[in-house]
């Protein structure tokens, strides 16, 4: 019992030099204690002792009890080689290696006098590393955030990266198809006299492409965790850029009142 108790508590902790881990948290002049184990003096601190106050060295009220008033030592007439493991197990901390020459018997005896649990402490040890554990739940931003750029995380969003890919490539096609010169012509002034249904059909689709377009990357941008890398990602800057010939061209048609001039056709390619 008292071995896998021991293994347990060995489990997942690195052990380190008492010395280096008292004064690198500053308790090098902290208050010193002198423990006087059947005749043999261990100095510790008062610090390390009450890393575990439930326990009858971390509790100074109850080791006050075996207070020799002669010296200013406290006295224990118990087994002085295991004593030196059991004060270890406060410095390192949460390290309990006995000699192995002696009886678990005496041990598990030992520990029981100095009110040392190990069971429980190994459960609240377990408890406190589960609690890391349990994962936090997404806040709302981030769920918002994961629906538009995971198409595995939910249903809605790979319906949204189905009408994105969609989106891609009707935007391609119509570029490619306006490239040709036979077809040019159904890509003219929607609004134009005559007015021609399916150059307004035409022209919706490609409003509403750029609108979806740019409720993603308004979406993205709004639920990114910090704005200012959002502005290093490449693939971001290239959705802005794909979507700013749009607005320039819409800008030109409303001031102009009427179709952006050829040249602005090479904003189209660099979308």
């Amino acid at each position: 019992m008292i071995e896998r108790l021991i293994q347990n508590m060995l489990l997942g902790r690195k052990e380190t030099d008492p010395t280096q881990e008292q004064f690198r948290n500053g308790t090098k002049n902290a208050k010193l204690v002198k423990i006087n184990c059947a005749g043999e003096i261990f100095v510790t601190t008062e610090t390390s002792l009450s890393r575990y106050p439930d326990t009858l060295l971390g509790n100074p009220a109850r080791r006050a009890e075996y207070l020799d008033t002669s010296t200013g030592h406290l006295y224990f007439d118990r087994h002085q080689e295991l004593f030196s493991a059991i004060l270890y197990f406060y410095q390192s901390p949460g390290t309990f290696r006995p000699p192995e020459t002696i009886d678990p018997v005496v041990v598990e005896e030992e520990l029981d006098f100095f009110d040392i649990d190990l069971a429980r402490m190994i459960a609240n040890y377990e408890a406190e590393e589960a609690a890391k554990n349990v994962p936090v739940p997404p806040t709302l931003t981030q769920r918002i955030n994961q629906s538009i750029t995971d198409p595995s995380y939910s249903k809605f969003s790979m319906v949204w990266g189905g009408i994105d890919l969609l989106c891609i490539l009707t935007t391609i096609s119509m570029l490619v198809i306006e490239t040709i010169p036979d077809y040019q012509k159904h890509f003219d002034d929607p609004f134009g006299t005559p007015l021609v249904p399916y150059k307004i059909m035409i022209y919706g689709i490609d409003v509403f492409i750029n609108l979806f377009f740019s409720l993603d990357l308004l979406i993205r941008f709004s639920t990114w965790p910090n704005k200012r890398k959002f502005f290093a990602k490449p693939l971001n800057i290239m959705d802005i850029l794909a979507v700013a010939p749009f607005y320039v061209e819409l800008v030109v048609f409303i001031t102009t009142r009427g179709l952006p001039p050829p040249q602005f056709f090479a904003l189209k390619v660099l979308r």
